[in-house]
């Protein structure tokens, strides 16, 4: 782990080291969920799935290739990627999740729920108004991450 601490600019942050065993390459700010199973080791990560969201990783700090290694960050202000909804506008304080099969964060029911409804990982951090219908893309927001 590498702790950025407190200073006049930044807040401070945790970065994990991981290996990138998701078949794919991530782009920054994607969300990372740890293996499970006999494949764990506590280093590789993968995209996100519905069983996944107990082995949240972080959100990828830089571009992240098949089989290389890199930071994610496990704590602290961050920039993710976050799909705008058409019908209601993100609000600070919103709980995101990651999307099922994707690496891009929701405040939707196509995420995957808090287990509780009011506990979570990933906190928006800024507002996010509505999309229009057939423009749903995923756009760099601030948010929290709370992954220790």
């Amino acid at each position: 782990m590498l702790f950025q601490r407190v200073n006049r600019e930044n807040a401070e942050k945790v970065f994990v080291v991981v290996n990138n065993a998701s078949g794919g390459a991530f782009v920054a700010g994607q969300a990372t969920e740890y293996d499970s199973g006999t494949s764990s080791d506590g280093i590789r990560v993968s995209t996100p799935s519905t069983a996944g969201l107990s082995c949240f990783a972080g959100i990828t700090v830089a571009a992240l290739a098949n089989g290389a290694y890199g930071l994610v960050q496990a704590y602290g202000l961050a920039t993710a990627r976050v799909i705008n909804d058409i019908t209601t506008a993100l609000v600070a304080g919103k709980i995101l999740v990651p999307v099922n099969a994707q690496a891009d964060l929701d405040s939707k029911a196509a995420g995957i729920a808090a287990a509780d409804g009011k506990t979570g990982f990933i906190y928006a951090m800024e507002t996010n108004a509505t999309a229009t219908a057939g423009a749903i893309t995923a756009a760099n927001r601030r948010v929290f991450v709370r992954a220790l």
